[in-house]
Formats: C-alpha cells, sequence, structure tokens
C-alpha cells in the first residue's frame, strides 16, 4: 500500500476519553446507617434514665415494673427492680427516674411510701385505692448530688406554701397534740401543727406549726399560745375542776394563740420564732378582765369560781374586793377570748346555786364542783361592747329558742302557779311555765309556756287551760268524790289541757299564741272558743265589755293587749258555745260607745254600762277566730237593716251628714250623705229610718226640712210661733208626716221631694201604723 491509498484505520474516527473522580451512590446507603446509628446513641445517651437506690425497711406495697415515683402529683420514674439487701434487715429498690428529674437528685431529697392510712387527723392516699401505692419525692436543697437514698417511715410535715409563717412552740410534752392539730384564732382555724421533735437535750418537745399567709400578721412576738385541746381535770376536797373544749379539739387536738388585752402587739413574727405552749389559757393569761358586781361573796373564790356558759367554762374569778361603799363585792374576772363577743350590754351573770324546796330541785351539780356564775346574752341585734356588770339576783327566764311552741297564759292571779309547773294532759305532762309577768296595767298575770315538740299539734284555736292544783273535791247527797293528780301537780302547782270535740277539729295555734287560764275545769268546759278584734285604739273599751248580736249578748271580752309592732289594741273575746256559727269569713265588728254632739245623742246606755262590741254575720261556712274591727257600723248594715230613701231639695240649706230625721219629734232616723243630681238642678239627700220606724214611711209620706222653729204671722189671725224638740231647734233636721190614710209600703232607695216647711194640716195627721217588731219581741210573741 501506498501512502496515497489510506487504511480502513485511517478512514475511522478517534473515540475522545474523558476521565472524572467521585463517590459512587453505592455509599449513600452505609453512610445513611452510619448517621442514624449516630442520632439514636446521642439521642439513648441525653434521654435516658437516671437509676437510683432507694433503701426501705420492707418491701410491702412495692412492686418491680409497676409501683410508680411521684413528684408533685406527676410520675417521674418506676421501680425497675426489688431486692433484699445483703444484711436482710431493709430492701432495695433499683428505681429509673426521667433524665430531668437528676437535677433534683441531692443528699437531702426525701423519698417515701404514699398508702392509704386512716387516722383522727382524717384519711391520707385515699387516691391509692385506684391507682395504687407510690413513691413521693421531695427535691432537697443540698449541692452534692447523690444517687442512694434511705426512704422515710412517714410522710415528711407539708411544705409551706409562699408567704406561710412558721413558727415553733415548745411544750413539756406532748399532751393530745399531733401532726395535723388545727391552730385557731378566736375559733377560726389560720394553721396547723406539721411536725413535732424533742429537743436536743430532750426535756422539752418542740413543734412546728404553720399559720397561713392571710393570717400570719395576727402573730407578733407578743403573742401567746396555748393548749385549747383535750380533758383537763383536777380537783381538791372544796371542788372539782373540768376544762373541756370542742369534741374535734378532744380528738384531734388544738392549739389558740391571742395577745393579751393591754399587751402591746409588739413586731410581727419573724419565721421559726420560738414561742413558749402554754396548758391553758388562764397560764397564758391572755383573758379579758371585767368586773362584775355581787351582794355577797357567798360561794366566790378567788382563782376558783368559774364562769360558764351553757356548761362551757368561759372564765374564772381572780380577785375580791370590797366595794367603797360597803354595799357589796366587786369581783375581777378574766374572760376567755374566744368569748369577747359574749361582753356586751346584752350579757347577764348570775350565781348558780343548789336549790331544795317544795316547788322545785335544781342545781344539784354544784353540790359536787361548788358553787360557780352562769352567763348568758342576746343573740339579735348590734350590741355595744361592755365590760362592767352587776349580777342578777335569781337565774333570767329560759330563752325561747327550744324546740316546741311557746304560748301565753292569762289569769287573775298566779294561784300556786311557780316557774317549771307543769301543763298536763291526761296526765301526761306536756309542756311546762317557763317564766310569768304582770301586763302593762298590772291587772292580769302572763304565763309563758313551752310545749314539748311531739305534743304541739293538741295545742289549737280552741284548746282550753285550766288552773289544775291536783286536788278536786265535788260533793253530793251521795258521798264526796275525791280525785288527786300526780304528787308533783299538788307540790308545784299545775294547768290542765282540755279538748272538747270542736277543739280537736279546730286548726293549729300560731307560735307565742295567747289563751285564758280558767279557774277550773267547769268553767273551761263551759267557756266557747276565743277570738280576737283589732281595733286602731282601746278608747273606752275594756274587760268585761260584751259582745252583742241584736242586742243579745253571745261573748264576753277576757282581756285587752297592745298591739306590737304594729299600733292598736286587741280584744280577746271568749264567745257562748252557741255563737260559734256567727263568727265566719266576712263577720264584722264595730264599737258601739255614746255618741254626743250638734245633730243629737245615741247610745246613751253606754255612759252607764260600758261600751259594747256589736257584730253582723258574715256569709262564710267555716269559723275564724281574728278579725278586724270598725269604730263605725258597716255602710251594708244600715242597709240591710232599715230603710234608704232619697229627698230632692233645691238646696241643702243647713242640713248636714248626721242630721237627724223626726217622726212627732222623735228621732227615727238620720241624714247618710248628699250629692248634686246628675244635671245639677237639685240636691240628692240620703236618709237612713231605722228598722223598727220603718212602716212609717209610706208612698204618700211629706218630709220637710225642720229648722226647729217655726213662725206664722196675719193681720187677723195673729202670730204663731212653734218649736220643736230641743235636738232639732239646736241642730235641725227633717220631719216627716204619713196621712190618715197611709199609703203602700215603699222600698229602699224610693225618692221624695223636701218641701221647705209644712203645713198646717200635716201636724193633725195621726194614722195607726203598726210599728216592726224587734227580734226579741218577734222571738216572745205567741
Amino acid at each position: 500500500m501506498s501512502e496515497n491509498n489510506p487504511t480502513v484505520s485511517d478512514a475511522l474516527p478517534t473515540a475522545s476519553v474523558n476521565r472524572r473522580r467521585g463517590i459512587s451512590a453505592v455509599w449513600l446507603l452505609p453512610l445513611f446507617a452510619v448517621l442514624l446509628g449516630g442520632w439514636l446513641a446521642y439521642k439513648h445517651f441525653t434521654e435516658a434514665g437516671v437509676s437510683i437506690v432507694v433503701v426501705f425497711p420492707t418491701g410491702e406495697g412495692v412492686e418491680a415494673g409497676k409501683t410508680e415515683v411521684r413528684y408533685k402529683g406527676i410520675k417521674v420514674g418506676t421501680v425497675s427492680e426489688l431486692n433484699v439487701q445483703p444484711d436482710l434487715q431493709s430492701v432495695a429498690a433499683q428505681i429509673t427516674l426521667s433524665k430531668q428529674a437528676e437535677a433534683a437528685l441531692r443528699d437531702d431529697t426525701q423519698f417515701w411510701l404514699v398508702k392509704p392510712e386512716l387516722s383522727l387527723g382524717g384519711v391520707q392516699g385515699l387516691d391509692t385505692l385506684v391507682s395504687g401505692n407510690y413513691i413521693a419525692m421531695r427535691p432537697g436543697q443540698s449541692q452534692r448530688t447523690q444517687y442512694v437514698f434511705k426512704a422515710l417511715d412517714e410522710p415528711p410535715p407539708p411544705e409551706p406554701a409562699e408567704g406561710d409563717l412558721k413558727i415553733r412552740l415548745t411544750a413539756p410534752d406532748v399532751g393530745s397534740l399531733h401532726a395535723g392539730s388545727p391552730i385557731h384564732y378566736r375559733k377560726l382555724r389560720v394553721g396547723e401543727i406539721v411536725d413535732y421533735t424533742l429537743s436536743d437535750d430532750n426535756s422539752e418537745v418542740i413543734f412546728q406549726g404553720h399559720i397561713e399567709a392571710e393570717y400570719a400578721d395576727l402573730v407578733s412576738e407578743n403573742s401567746r399560745f396555748w393548749n385549747s385541746s383535750g380533758v383537763s381535770i383536777t380537783g381538791d376536797l372544796n371542788s372539782i375542776e373540768v376544762n373541756t373544749d370542742s369534741l374535734a379539739s378532744i380528738i384531734l387536738g388544738g392549739v389558740s394563740f391571742d395577745t393579751p388585752p393591754g399587751t402591746a402587739p409588739g413586731d410581727p413574727a419573724r419565721s421559726n420564732h420560738p414561742f413558749t405552749l402554754y396548758p391553758s389559757y388562764a397560764e397564758a393569761d391572755t383573758g379579758i378582765e371585767i368586773t362584775i358586781e355581787f351582794a355577797t361573796a357567798e360561794g366566790l373564790k378567788a382563782n376558783h369560781t368559774e364562769i360558764r356558759y351553757k356548761g362551757l367554762t368561759a372564765g374564772k374569778l381572780i380577785k375580791l374586793d370590797m366595794k367603797p361603799d360597803y354595799t357589796g363585792i366587786t369581783a375581777t374576772a378574766s374572760i376567755n377570748p374566744l368569748a369577747d363577743v359574749q361582753l356586751n350590754d346584752s350579757t347577764v351573770f348570775w350565781m348558780a346555786t343548789p336549790t331544795i324546796s317544795l316547788s322545785r330541785i335544781s342545781g344539784l351539780s354544784t353540790l359536787l364542783t361548788g358553787t360557780h356564775i352562769e352567763m348568758d346574752f342576746s343573740r339579735e341585734g348590734e350590741r355595744e361592747p361592755q365590760q362592767e356588770f352587776v349580777a342578777l339576783v335569781e337565774p333570767p327566764a329560759p330563752s325561747k329558742d327550744e324546740p316546741g311552741l311557746y304560748i301565753e297564759l292569762t289569769a287573775e292571779g298566779l294561784e300556786g302557779i311557780t316557774r317549771s309547773s307543769e301543763v298536763y294532759y291526761r296526765n301526761v305532762s306536756i309542756g311546762k311555765v317557763v317564766d310569768y309577768r304582770l301586763t302593762d296595767d298590772h291587772s292580769q298575770v302572763v304565763m309563758d309556756v313551752h310545749i314539748l315538740p311531739k305534743f304541739t299539734p293538741l295545742i289549737t284555736r280552741e284548746a282550753r287551760f285550766y288552773q289544775n292544783s291536783g286536788i278536786d273535791i265535788s260533793a253530793d247527797l251521795n258521798g264526796v268524790n275525791i280525785n288527786t293528780e300526780s304528787l308533783s301537780s299538788i307540790l308545784r302547782g299545775g294547768i290542765g289541757l282540755h279538748l272538747t270535740d270542736e277543739a280537736k277539729r279546730a286548726p293549729a295555734a300560731d307560735n307565742e299564741a295567747r289563751y285564758i287560764l280558767h279557774p277550773s275545769l267547769e268553767e273551761a268546759t263551759d267557756k266557747g272558743p276565743v277570738i280576737t278584734v283589732h281595733f286602731a285604739d282601746g278608747d273606752g273599751l275594756r274587760t268585761g265589755a260584751d259582745l252583742r248580736y241584736l242586742g243579745v249578748t253571745i261573748g264576753t271580752v277576757e282581756q285587752i293587749t297592745l298591739n306590737h309592732p304594729t299600733p292598736g289594741v286587741t280584744a280577746h273575746i271568749t264567745l257562748q258555745p252557741a255563737a260559734r256559727g256567727l263568727v265566719v269569713e266576712g263577720t264584722q265588728f264595730w264599737r258601739v260607745k255614746p255618741d254626743i254632739s250638734l245633730k243629737g245623742a245615741s247610745n246613751l246606755g253606754t255612759l252607764i254600762f260600758g261600751q259594747y262590741i256589736a257584730l253582723e254575720p258574715g256569709s262564710g261556712e267555716q269559723m275564724h277566730y281574728e278579725f278586724t274591727g270598725r269604730d263605725t257600723p258597716p255602710e251594708d248594715y244600715l242597709s240591710a237593716n232599715g230603710l234608704s230613701l232619697t229627698l230632692r231639695a233645691p238646696s241643702l240649706a243647713s242640713l248636714k251628714e248626721g242630721r237627724s230625721v223626726f217622726y212627732r219629734e222623735i228621732p227615727i232616723g238620720e241624714v247618710t250623705g248628699f250629692e248634686l243630681a246628675d244635671n245639677a238642678k237639685h240636691v240628692n239627700i240620703y236618709l237612713h229610718i231605722d228598722p223598727y220606724y220603718a212602716p212609717l214611711v209610706k208612698t204618700n209620706t211629706v218630709f220637710w226640712n225642720a229648722t226647729g222653729i217655726d213662725f206664722d204671722f196675719g193681720w187677723f189671725s195673729g202670730a204663731q210661733l212653734r218649736t220643736g224638740s230641743v235636738q232639732s231647734l239646736i241642730a235641725g233636721g227633717i220631719a216627716l208626716a204619713t196621712p190618715d190614710l197611709p199609703g203602700e209600703d215603699v222600698s229602699d232607695g224610693t225618692v221624695f221631694d223636701l218641701h221647705d216647711s209644712p203645713r198646717k194640716e200635716w201636724y193633725q195627721w195621726a194614722p195607726a201604723i203598726p210599728l216592726r217588731a224587734t227580734p226579741a219581741t218577734a222571738e216572745s210573741a205567741p
């Protein structure tokens, strides 16, 4: 081949090769695996739990893999393993805590087992009944880290909240106090005892207490604390002293504190300020000093005689002095600060001494404990504080705060009734007299009676009470009958309760209802029910006044009492048994009293025999017991018991409401009102004619204005002067006459013309008209 002839190799193109260097994708998977392993290793290292060991006396209540470790209620670890210690004296719990809890592992960190416990102080660990026992943790304050701990045998004292005040109380012994015992200020719980230990020399007990933040300012450096719990009994041949507090303090123990009166409060107490815990408030010298005047010092003893309120010791006499004028004794007493609310202008003191008599036996406990002073005070209304008192000669009347019914009985005298006299029904004691007093006018005695709760249904509106002396003697031709009650009733007097069939069906009495105490059972049986009628005033109304219906006496006013707080008086009226059906719903009562004025005089008999009460029966069916009275008869009473007429006149002239209507100069009615006619052309004058005289008015009756003087003059007939009665001469009125031939009877509302003057023949008319019979006359007619 020549050079001019190219070869095949020369004719083919030449390949160009570029060489590159890098990591193959095959290596990415191993690299990812390495990174993931490193991240998991870091995660495990940073979040792995911390292993600690807590040693318990026993493994009771602790389970591996189940028992949790909690801090403030949040789970921070779990018991992973439980092993017995080599010395076989304890159990080691291997616990895995979360990494976040490692910072709390100090050499003073505390662990203890929480399980349900029931004690006098209450129930603890109640939630473990559902979730099971758990280990509680409290971080320490030390800077040294530790991983092995010894569990506490009991829960540590609770940590004080922010602002709480910690105090230390020193006492010779524990007494009745323990962890959880309350600390009181004036009986208000303000803190508690959280722990107690022996002092370093084992001579005293030191209590650790917490006062809540809101009450911390009540404690000052001069405050004094005393044990207000338990029962303290001391005694000698002269006396026995028993001091008790509330049941809760007896069971749980308790501490009280205060600042002695007259002592400067001092600076606020510092945290862990030491105080002495006194055995009682008296030894703490925190009592409030008061003075009580007594007539004599007999039975009183300084530093011994107690002051009690409802059986509890409230204070003690600390000094006795003669008054400067030698008229009595001034006793200085120290009162428990808890009772300072009782020291006001209503507080009373009296000696409690044993009393033995035929009427009662009381105060026997003082034969053993010695004479003491009782106190009481009112629990109603605002009272002024007071620290100087005068003792009562005898105990005050019992307060009306016992359950049951309180009623009042009125009588002319006590007749042997005393305080504690009993009330009997069928020889069963159902209550007793608690006090008595005179009425405002000193005319009667009012007895306060307490009825026991189970017997209150017996006391109805118609219950009858009578004096029961215990001996009932009756005699007739057949012999003498003597009935006796219980010996107590004979010696102390008694009150009996009588219930008629109507009384058993009557409604129950209101609390503090008033009844009449009848002298005997016979009088109580003969009397009807008692009703009350309220009047605006009691002018002229007296005890013994009659209650009348149609002029017939149907009851008697037994008592008149003042209303309170509303003004007026109340008449207590005993009805006759037959009058029961007259006092129903709608019955109206009014007083009948003398009325003397220019228009005339009426009810003059009441000037001699006194006022009485009249009634008009209502339309109800059931008997009522309380009513409101009027001073005048009701308007509808006049209409229903007489004749109402209307006169037409040009003018009213001298007529006024209340002017009399005359027939032959005898008043037979009166003017009840007047008004202008609808068209104003004349005046309508309204009259009322008494029922007895209503038949005198006929259709042809004439009426004229009786001015009291009729003067007639004529040149040939002369002068004539005619006058009516003195009453018509002074007051004027209306006269009427009916012709000799009377017309028909008229009805209510009939209208007549009123003449200015009479005609001569009117005086000559003298018809024979039978008058209407009165109810008494009608009943006696054949």
